[in-house]
């Protein structure tokens, strides 16, 4: 009984944020819906793609040949290979995307939360103020934008709580434990690029400050533990860095969407900002920790100074007014790196919390009863204001599903929205989500998606990208031409992870075929391997064919030297696991 008390008591943390992501996720689980962003297909396709990988047992690391309308595109090399895969298998256990959809808000919901917890808990927070804690960050809107829309951004930002562990080591103990480290900052690189460089980013005050403070023999302790590191992250990720520099070396592959301003997208205090990025008792809750921090900064520690300077600084970073124009102005890749400046806000709301924290820890030891009965009503007032305007956020969502749901839509092929094609199979959102036939939502629901593409010329800035207008180019070439009267185009994916595309025509002719050529990429026309393939200024290939019968094979060539790196990569992992546990077992 006292054993089963004790893990009860362990677990306890666990499941009252299990409760809490619960409720969140109650509206669209009593009512069976799959909220879809702008965002969602273009995840869901990777994660359906590596699905029917690990299903049919055809596994292409490169090429997309079940996703993304079976165009032969790289897309899950180049955003979290690992997580991709991960997801594919989740989608696979769940049976449908609405199931898959509950079973991933919970993970997120629940990952944020644990982080959050772990972090303040080894700062020395008490365990109710922890609990808070990670209740807050789960409910923030950086997190909670999974549930809403898929935004990838909140996987990185559920990952990061755990990384600042390591970054307030560096400041706590002039010190960092290095398998720790290089562990959870290589998972955060293999789920979100952009994340691990905003994590990087964060934790660079603190290493600062852990040199300068630090004496002789910490310092140099200090650095090399955070160069083995840093060597232990780059062999676990070899998968990632290097074939992202050498197919953008080989390929010029098209960027993401460059924002015309970065500027407009921080956080601002009008309507939208207030209910989807950062709300007012948010707001409300930085400013009280604003006010603890003057009040007794000369009270309170190095650690709590420098979560609270670097927090602030993050907050000021993330703010629209913030001065992005003339940074975009010296360093106009911004536009396609970091686009949103909001994402800044995770690192503000993570080193504020575990502020705040550190606060409520000492003010609930140290005030009189009156005090403590204020800052519990400040408490519930951040909890009510939280559950609120998250549960307002859902609750629109769901009202735009249900328009959604009800009615048809028209095809945009100008825009980079959804394309609808319900009239086709007269399907709804609702009976494809539920469905346990997986490819249904990707047949009928599609969005232009040109991103990383290989194109015929650099695109460098936003002014080009629109004259190039990639997503008008994306619906012809790939999308309508998939969907031709005249021509029936056949996917068969083969055992060696090559994509076979057979169609007929009435005679001789060119025909732009709906499959993408990288330069490793190996054509094959109708049993005659092709070295000058023609392509259109978006890669898709066009061909040569013949009346009667034609068949297109393409398959990704991999080098010897990308080979042996992708192995390296997985014997690192063999090793660094078992020698982990090891160490682990050991202290």
């Amino acid at each position: 009984m006292q054993k089963a008390k004790r893990i009860l008591n362990w677990l306890l943390p666990f499941i009252i944020f299990l409760g809490l992501a619960l409720l969140l996720v109650a509206i669209p689980l009593i009512k069976k819906q799959t909220f879809l962003g702008s965002d969602s297909l273009f995840h869901y396709n990777r994660f359906y793609d590596a699905a029917m990988q690990l299903k049919t047992h055809k596994i292409s690391y490169f090429q997309s040949n079940y996703g993304f309308l079976q165009t032969g595109r790289i897309m899950s090399a180049l955003y979290g290979p690992v997580v991709a895969y991960l997801g594919g298998f989740l989608l696979l256990v769940a049976g449908s995307w609405f199931k898959f959809q509950i079973l991933t808000d919970l993970i997120v919901l629940v990952g944020a939360a644990l982080g959050m917890y772990k972090l303040c808990r080894v700062n020395e927070v008490s365990r109710k103020a922890a609990i808070f804690m990670g209740f807050i960050y789960m409910y923030s809107s950086t997190i909670v934008q999974w549930t809403t829309a898929q935004q990838f951004t909140a996987l990185g930002a559920a990952i990061i709580p755990f990384v600042m562990v390591y970054a307030t080591q560096m400041v706590r103990k002039f010190d960092v434990s290095y398998i720790g480290f290089a562990f959870t900052m290589s998972i955060l690189i293999q789920t979100h690029l952009m994340s691990s460089v905003i994590a990087m980013v964060g934790i660079l005050p603190f290493f600062i400050v852990g040199l300068i403070k630090a004496d002789d023999s910490q310092r140099l302790q200090l650095i090399w533990h955070t160069v083995v590191a840093a060597l232990i992250t780059l062999a676990l990720t070899i998968n990632v860095w290097y074939n992202l520099l050498t197919l953008n070396l080989w390929n010029k592959l098209l960027p993401v969407y460059p924002v015309p301003e970065v500027r407009t997208y921080g956080y601002n205090f009008n309507s939208y900002s207030l209910i989807n990025i950062l709300k007012p008792t948010e707001f409300i809750l930085f400013l009280v920790v604003l006010y603890f921090v003057i009040k007794r900064f000369k009270q309170i520690d190095l650690l709590t100074k420098t979560t609270a300077i670097t927090g602030f600084a993050f907050l000021v970073i993330a703010w629209s007014h913030f001065p992005w124009g003339i940074l975009q102005t010296a360093i106009p890749q911004l536009a396609f790196t970091l686009q949103f400046p909001k994402r800044f806000l995770v690192l503000a709301f993570v080193f504020l919390l575990l502020t705040f924290g550190r606060f409520v820890t000492y003010e609930l030891k140290h005030v009189e009863k009156t005090g403590k009965y204020v800052l519990l009503a400040s408490m519930v007032v951040l909890i009510i204001g939280s559950i609120g305007l998250d549960f307002y956020a859902i609750h629109q969502r769901s009202q735009n599903y249900v328009a959604l749901n009800t009615k048809h839509h028209r095809n945009n092929y100008n825009d980079n929205s959804l394309y609808y094609y319900t009239k086709k199979h007269h399907r709804t959102i609702q009976k494809d989500t539920q469905s346990h036939d997986l490819g249904y939502l990707m047949h009928d629901y599609l969005k232009a998606t040109p991103d990383y593409l290989p194109a015929k010329k650099n695109i460098v800035n936003f002014t080009q990208y629109n004259a190039f207008n990639p997503y008008l180019k994306y619906y012809h070439q790939y999308i309508k031409t998939n969907h031709l009267k005249t021509i029936r185009f056949k996917h068969y994916v083969k055992n060696d992870g090559s994509l076979t595309l057979k169609f007929k025509t009435n005679k001789s002719q060119t025909v732009q075929v709906p499959l993408a050529k990288y330069a490793n990429t190996q054509v094959t026309i109708n049993g005659n391997v092709v070295k000058n393939v023609k392509t259109t200024n978006l890669g898709a290939i066009i061909m040569h064919a013949n009346k009667g019968e034609n068949k297109i094979n393409i398959k990704y060539m991999t080098s010897f030297t990308t080979r042996l790196l992708m192995v390296l990569t997985w014997v690192a992992w063999m090793i660094f696991i078992p020698v982990s546990v090891y160490k682990m077992r050991k202290r």
